[in-house]
């Protein structure tokens, strides 16, 4: 139900009705009384409504579903409590770059009532905190309404905001959603956001210039970030590849881009595997598209220490950010690409490389699952055991949504997925516990894909109430709780610096109990012939499925090497 033309109306109905004219396709929300006829609105227009059980997931939920779907994502939540309880997801979604709009009760700015704003504000119980402020403190830049007459044209800038990529929080203080409007004049068109950098032609001849010395450029690396996955810049790069000789390489988050490829060496990082880690260090080229070079892909520098490096970004700033770079170039990851190949192509240049037969025998023929001794005992199951058999049972078409925790590495390292948009590693925050919302929203985007969650016990009972989100809609979703019987980054932190681990370990309930009860399937899983069990299972799968599994908490993860043990040794030195 939209309204007719030239009536007037709340700012309610008129928010409702541009995100019918965004073309919005869902709304996450926990209602609140300051977002209620909001949510109403919203509802009579037909966009469908996935209410939740906490804020915190109703902003999860958006991030899951745009990382996913590539559209923007959109949550309602209340003012106050509403705000604070969302705040690891919504500092998530902003420190992921995710295109979000988070529409955010407020209150009262005294449009009509100037007294009434200043109780409100001067109360010491209630609702109101100062949400710009809180946002800010958190690196969110809000935006706060503040005049019926422009809001709506307000809303259709925070949408062209966040299709660009980056979260939009929108305070909306209810005396303004309460009060009544024109409508609106002319909106810009939807979808009409800026186009992207093209590179400069003067950069990227140097870029050809140094790719055609053949001593700076034996055994190049195409290394792939997010910005090249949300630029769709993987065939650029492939072509490039080929005119290069290059290995093909992705940051944690463009994990699988070049999954195909003959010469894909997959994550680079503390993810790497062993071949790619070898690989990677004699690279003495690196071309490094829409990724940032940040200590986790580069091992503090480590892996790259041999190479000349050409950073590719639409960001000015993100030229040496961590690590100095030969040169850069400004620009779009898919536009720069072409244009690299297209040059090289006009120069007649074609270079072996990397590429030889023999580097091609290698990667065809490593499998990083033989190398992996399981230590499963009775009662307890080696973590890697148990996702490598997943691996094997599991549909390949799938989405994997990983949440934060010690476990986090053996799902990367041995589940796969078919492209970029089918992995989220919900850990920007290093939050635990922001993973099944995001599967959940993952779940919405794509319905014809199964969605595997997995999570630790402790990230799980962060977020049972949820689970009955996923059996109200029906969703398909395979949630994977990898039990260790504690928080395992605290008890491997605590290992690492010599002291007891008791007090990060618990006795934790039955996950499958607690699934049966909610009205999802639960599956304890304490041997590899349970998980033989799954597909059977997966048959006409209308809601959650948990897997119980119990595993063991002797199987040290590496990157607790990499962020811990430099740590404890520094200070026992010290």
């Amino acid at each position: 139900m939209s309204l007719q033309a030239g009536s007037r109306a709340s700012l309610n109905e008129r928010i409702a009705d541009e995100l019918v004219r965004q073309r919005v396709e869902a709304v996450f929300t926990l209602m609140s009384e300051d977002t209620a006829r909001l949510i109403v609105e919203i509802d009579r227009r037909g966009i469908p409504l996935y209410s939740t059980r906490h804020d915190s997931t109703a902003v999860g939920m958006a991030d899951g579903y745009a990382r996913t779907s590539g559209k923007v994502g959109v949550a309602v939540v209340g003012r106050g409590p509403g705000l604070t309880n969302a705040m690891n997801a919504l500092v998530t979604a902003a420190k992921a770059g995710t295109g979000v709009v988070v529409l955010i009760g407020d209150t009262p700015i005294g449009i009509e009532d100037e007294a009434r704003s200043r109780a409100a504000r001067s109360e010491r119980v209630g609702k109101h905190i100062d949400q710009d402020a809180l946002l800010r403190a958190a690196g969110v830049a809000p935006v706060t309404f503040r005049s019926p007459a422009t809001a709506v044209s307000d809303l259709a800038g925070c949408f062209d905001r966040a299709q660009r990529g980056g979260l939009v929080a929108v305070n909306l203080p209810t005396d303004l959603l309460e009060a009544l409007t024109d409508p609106p004049g002319d909106l810009p068109p939807v979808g009409s956001a800026e186009p992207p950098a093209v590179p400069d032609s003067d950069a990227i001849s140097l870029v050809a210039d140094l790719i055609g010395e053949s001593w700076a450029a034996s055994r190049p690396v195409i290394l792939a970030g997010y910005g090249a996955v949300t630029s769709g810049a993987g065939d650029d790069l492939r072509r490039l590849g080929q005119l290069t000789g290059s290995l093909m390489a992705t940051t944690l988050m463009a994990n699988s881009l070049f999954r195909s490829d003959e010469f894909d060496i997959g994550i680079v990082g503390t993810m790497s595997t062993p071949l790619g880690s070898e690989l990677v260090s004699q690279a003495d080229l690196v071309l490094a598209f829409g990724a940032s070079l940040n200590p986790y892909t580069t091992y503090r520098g480590d892996l790259l220490r041999k190479a000349r490096i050409v950073q590719f970004d639409s960001d000015p700033a993100a030229a040496g950010r961590y690590l100095p770079a030969e040169l850069s170039v400004v620009g779009d990851a898919r536009l720069a690409a072409r244009a690299l190949a297209d040059e090289l192509e006009r120069r007649g240049h074609r270079g072996a490389g990397y590429r030889s037969a023999e580097i091609a025998k290698r990667i065809r023929e490593f499998r990083l699952k033989d190398s992996v001794s399981d230590r499963s005992r009775p009662g307890r199951l080696d973590p890697r055991a148990v996702m490598i058999e997943l691996d094997r049972v599991l549909p390949a078409e799938r989405t994997l949504v990983i949440d934060g925790g010690h476990h986090f590495e053996f799902a990367v390292a041995h589940l796969a997925v078919p492209d970029p948009r089918a992995f989220i590693l919900a850990n920007e925050y290093f939050s635990v516990g922001c993973g099944l919302a995001a599967a959940l929203g993952a779940a919405v985007a794509r319905p014809d894909r199964l969605t595997v969650l997995e999570i630790g016990d402790g990230g799980m009972m962060m977020n049972l109430g949820d689970l009955d989100t996923a059996v109200r809609y029906r969703l398909p979703l395979v949630v994977v709780v990898t039990d260790d019987g504690g928080f395992g980054s605290e008890i491997h932190y605590l290992q690492v610096n010599g002291l007891p681990d008791d007090t990060a370990r618990y006795v934790n309930p039955s996950f499958a109990a607690i699934a049966e009860g909610m009205g999802g399937t639960g599956v304890a899983v304490v041997s590899l012939d349970r998980l033989r069990e799954l597909p059977a299972a997966l048959e006409g799968l209308a809601g959650p499925l948990l897997l119980d599994c119990k595993v063991s908490s002797e199987v040290r993860a590496g990157w607790v090497d990499f962020l811990f043990t430099t740590g404890a040794a520094a200070a026992q030195k010290g």
